[in-house]
C-alpha cells in the first residue's frame, strides 16, 4: 500500500500538508481528504482514540496540488478530547471537519450491544472484484481510490434502498497503528458509500459528497477481511442519504457511517 499517499507531513504543532490522488476533472477525493483530516487531527491527540469525526465537503480543490490542514484544538478534557480540522488549498477551504478522542478504558465498564452481523458467504468463497473504474493504473484523469484494497461482493442491487454488502481488506500490509488504522477504514468506508447511493438513483451520474459522519465502536482488524453492509434508505431532491456499518470477520461491530451525496440538476 502506498500509504505515503495518506499519511500527511507534519509541519508543526497543528499544521499538516497532505499529498492527493488522480482523479477526474483533477477533483480532489472526498474519502481521501477526509482521511487525512482525521489523521491529522489524531495526531495531535496522542493516546487517545478516534470515537467519532463529522465532515463537510465545501469545494472540489485540485488534486495536482497539496492539501494544507490547520488543527485547533476545542476541548483537552481528562477523558475526551476535540479537534477542528479545516483543509485548504490557498485561500480555498475545502473541508471542515469536527473529531472526538476518547482515553481508553482501563476496565470493562458500561453495557454493551450491538447489531448482529449479517450472515453472509465466506469472502473466500467469492469472485475477485476487478479495481474501480481504471484505478489499476491510476492514468491521468481517472479514479485511483479503491486501488489499495481487496474487495468481494456479497450483494449489490439496484433499485432502493440499494442494498449491498461487500467484504474487503487492504491489498497489502497495514503497520499496527490504531491512528492510521481508523483513517483507513474513514477512508473505504467513504469511498465506498457512494455506491448505493448511485445504485439507488438508477447509476452512475454527476454527484458529489456533501457531508460525511461516522461513529467507532472497536478497533478495526485490518489482518483478515471485514464486512460492510450498506444501504440509500432516503433520496429527496437533490440529496440521498446512504448509510453503513462495518464488521469485523469476527463478528464485532467497528463504526456506523452515514454520508449525503449531492447530484445536480442537468445543466442545459
Amino acid at each position: 500500500m502506498q500509504l505515503e499517499r495518506v499519511d500527511p507531513d507534519r509541519l508543526d504543532a497543528a499544521t499538516f500538508v497532505g499529498k492527493q490522488l488522480p482523479a477526474p476533472a483533477n477533483h480532489i477525493l472526498g474519502g481521501h481528504i477526509s482521511a487525512q483530516a482525521l489523521l491529522a487531527a489524531s495526531l495531535t491527540s496522542p493516546g487517545r482514540a478516534p470515537h467519532s469525526v463529522h465532515t463537510y465537503f465545501l469545494r472540489p480543490g485540485d488534486s495536482r496540488d497539496p492539501v494544507t490542514f490547520e488543527v485547533v484544538t476545542l476541548q483537552e478534557g481528562r477523558t475526551f478530547t476535540a479537534r477542528r480540522v479545516t483543509a485548504r488549498q490557498g485561500d480555498e477551504i475545502l473541508l471542515e471537519a469536527m473529531s472526538s478522542f476518547k482515553l481508553p478504558t482501563e476496565t470493562a465498564a458500561g453495557v454493551t450491544y450491538q447489531p448482529p452481523c449479517p450472515d453472509v458467504p465466506a469472502p473466500e468463497s467469492l469472485p475477485h472484484v476487478p479495481p474501480h473504474f481504471a484505478e489499476a493504473d491510476a492514468a491521468e484523469g481517472m479514479w485511483a481510490s479503491l486501488r489499495w484494497f481487496e474487495r468481494r461482493v456479497v450483494v449489490a442491487e439496484t433499485g432502493p434502498p440499494a442494498p449491498a454488502r461487500i467484504w474487503w481488506r487492504p491489498d497489502g500490509e497495514v503497520p499496527d497503528d490504531p491512528v492510521l488504522t481508523a483513517s483507513l477504514v474513514a477512508y473505504l468506508s467513504a469511498v465506498t458509500l457512494t455506491e448505493p447511493a448511485y445504485a439507488a438513483r438508477s447509476g452512475p451520474a454527476m454527484a458529489a459528497q456533501r457531508d460525511h459522519s461516522m461513529w467507532f465502536h472497536a478497533a478495526a482488524d485490518l489482518s483478515d477481511w471485514m464486512l460492510y453492509d450498506m444501504s440509500s434508505p432516503s433520496s429527496a431532491d437533490t440529496l440521498a442519504l446512504a448509510r453503513g456499518t462495518m464488521f469485523n470477520r469476527s463478528g464485532e461491530l467497528v463504526c456506523s457511517v452515514r454520508q449525503e451525496m449531492y447530484f445536480p440538476p442537468p445543466r442545459h
